[in-house]
């Protein structure tokens, strides 16, 4: 729960879905449907400046006791920006509540006045725990009332874990899919999302394996003229190697391949492929894979290149990286 007592707000890490909640919520707390209009506005760091931001902050609220503020991607501000508002945290404005909204969890150490001054949550990646009590409030709301299997839970964690904004989009499909049905299965999921990506992202990491940049390119295309999103994408992608150094660690373990096949629920028809990538990238390969891609997603929400730009150099990196 969000404190609403403070002027500055500082949010703060990579679960979009869960700060934009908790704005919403702050919202309601502190203006009525009259004043939502005239004393509520957000800004974008990649598109105005703290000039264009304290202006709005520091005017006195038309209806509303203060006028409510969010400042998303703080870190695209330009630098000298980025100090203005700093400098602001030392002394807000008690007529206004300003939240400032970034990804990069650094700025409570950059910029220490806000971290001092701002009432600060960080919004993480969810626990697989902490992602199954999602799924379930999700799924038990009035107009849905379904269950799930903790498979199911299971193989959405690992396909969208990461994103929430895009698990309740194929959660939204998988309901629909099985709305005769009180229980949501791994089944429902490999019909409605598995198959495509399954084949997709054995494809795509075998093009990667190869060091073949215009076959892994050509995919690309494919996954986007077929409806694919850019961040589907380095999710498939992220989601095959969280698979494939989990194998490795299991392995290392001692589990047998047939074992390791059950736990991560490797369907039949992709075992000989699936352990034959898992035989080519070493653990150290997979790391560097994985944090390639978690650079590209992050670039692509600080929207430092184009989305399919961003996804085509980190699959180039892949690549060369496989071929060396």
């Amino acid at each position: 729960m969000v404190n609403t007592k403070p002027h500055l707000f500082l949010f703060t890490g990579s679960d979009d879905y869960s700060k934009d909640k908790a704005i919403r919520n702050l919202r309601e707390s502190l203006l009525d449907s009259s004043s939502k209009e005239l004393d509520y506005k957000v800004f974008s760091g990649a598109e105005t400046s703290a000039r264009e931001i304290l202006e709005y902050v520091m005017t006195v609220p038309f209806l509303a006791k203060k006028r409510f503020v969010v400042l998303k991607d703080f870190e695209e501000l330009a630098d000298e920006d980025k100090e203005r508002i700093a400098n602001y945290a030392k002394n807000p404005s008690g007529s206004a509540c300003l939240v400032i909204e970034t990804k990069d969890d650094s700025v409570t150490r950059k910029y220490p006045s806000l971290a001092r001054q701002a009432a600060v949550t960080r919004f993480g990646a969810l626990t697989l725990t902490q992602f199954q009590s999602w799924i379930k409030e999700r799924l038990s709301e009035s107009y849905v009332k379904k269950k799930i299997t903790p498979d199911a839970v299971r193989e959405l964690f690992e396909l969208y874990g990461g994103n929430l904004n895009l698990a309740e989009q194929e959660l939204g499909k998988l309901v629909s899919f099985a709305l005769s049905r009180d229980e949501l299965t791994l089944a429902d999921i490999n019909e409605v999302a598995g198959k495509d990506m399954n084949a997709s992202a054995f494809d795509l990491t075998d093009a990667i394996d190869k060091g073949d940049v215009n076959e892994a390119l050509s995919i690309i295309s494919d996954l986007m003229r077929s409806g694919k999103k850019h961040y589907e994408v380095i999710g498939l992608l992220c989601w095959q190697m969280k698979r494939l150094f989990r194998a490795k660690t299991m392995l290392l373990k001692g589990v047998s391949e047939a074992g390791v096949a059950g736990i991560l629920k490797i369907n039949s028809y992709y075992s000989e492929r699936f352990f034959r990538q898992l035989r080519t990238f070493d653990v150290i390969q997979i790391k560097a894979n994985m944090r390639a891609l978690l650079e590209a997603d992050l670039d692509i929400k600080r929207s430092k290149y184009d989305p399919l730009l961003a996804l085509e150099f980190c699959v180039i990196k892949l690549c060369l990286g496989a071929s060396r």
